[in-house]
């Protein structure tokens, strides 16, 4: 594959973030003249780098407040080599990666990137408010070669703590929770949220690909109405590079699928639940299930306790309420 001038240039610059490098140290480290150098800069400032630039001192990366595939792409290195696509706008990064899949018989690695989301959702459809500039939307195909969905329980659960674990280390002061199944929760208010769908083989009940869509609202600090009472941005006063966040997070799903499937994760998991040990009401399709949470199964079902006493494990549905038992 061949590496492009401003990518070569972006790599030096991200690779010592804090420090000046002359234009003749660029030009030898690149192999390339200082006006080359020069030209690339300027290409790299149009797509909303900031590339401080000092006499006899040189240049200096500052980030960019543009999500940018090229930057994403440097980041991440060898931790995700997939296809990037980085968009300003779109209804749904889910779309754009059911768009992908029905173009390419053969499903491969790729991660969709949005600013904003116009019609954003996750579980049983609902809507996920998807503003630009202050949150992260992406998907992400994951091809299944072995068609199975026997333990698709463990991808949703296992996702969710690679994202919390990836917050973690750009908000280290939070207590990030998690709400079964795909909730991310901050001070009881949700911040994020995840859908894990399948692309379905034609006249069979395997899959092919695994399309897991991640919605994060990072420094977002008004919500419509109907939902200030139910979700916040984890820290609207951050600020947040977002193309980092994006290659870390992709990066680190990516190595959590290639340990697909397994329990390891399960005790982090349940560590961080927020609904264990509460009373809460489980929407199953058209049903309705109340009952105490009582454990996190080793196929990351929820199982409750219920009104007779009995104990149900369940691997699909919605928590839609969570309350002191």
């Amino acid at each position: 594959m061949v590496i492009s001038t401003k990518e070569k240039i972006l790599t030096a610059l991200m690779a010592h973030p804090d420090e000046w490098l002359s234009g003749d140290q660029l030009a030898q480290q690149v192999g390339i003249s200082r006006e080359s150098v020069w030209k690339a800069i300027n290409s790299l400032r149009k797509r909303g780098h900031q590339i401080a630039s000092r006499k006899n001192r040189g240049y200096q990366y500052a980030g960019s407040q543009q999500l940018d595939e090229l930057a994403i792409k440097v980041t991440a290195g060898t931790g995700f080599d997939g296809v990037i696509q980085v968009t300003d706008q779109t209804t749904s990064t889910q779309d754009l990666a059911k768009q992908f899949l029905s173009q390419h018989a053969q499903p491969q690695l790729a991660a969709f990137i949005a600013n904003q989301q116009t019609a954003g959702y996750g579980r049983l459809g609902r809507s996920f408010y998807s503003p630009g500039q202050t949150g992260l939307y992406f998907s992400l195909v994951l091809p299944n070669p072995s068609n199975d969905l026997s333990r698709v329980g463990l991808l949703t659960t296992g996702v969710v703590v690679s994202v919390v674990k990836v917050l973690q280390r750009f908000f280290p002061t939070q207590d990030f929770g998690m709400k079964w199944v795909n909730d991310i929760f901050l001070n009881d208010y949700k911040v994020g949220g995840i859908i894990t769908e399948a692309s379905m083989e034609l006249e069979s009940t395997s899959a092919s690909a695994f399309i897991v869509g991640v919605g994060l609202n990072l420094t977002t600090a008004t919500f419509p109405r109907g939902l200030t009472a139910i979700a916040q941005g984890i820290d609207p006063q951050a600020r947040v590079d977002r193309n980092r966040l994006a290659a870390a997070l992709l990066s680190e799903l990516v190595a959590a699928y290639q340990r697909y499937p397994t329990t390891a994760f399960l005790p982090f998991y349940r560590d961080k639940s927020v609904v264990l040990g509460r009373a809460v009401t489980l929407q199953v399709g058209q049903r309705t299930v109340n009952g105490t949470a009582v454990a996190i199964d080793d196929q990351g079902g929820l199982v409750l306790k219920l009104s007779n006493g009995q104990q149900q494990s369940f691997t699909s549905g919605a928590v839609t309420r969570v309350r002191r038992a």
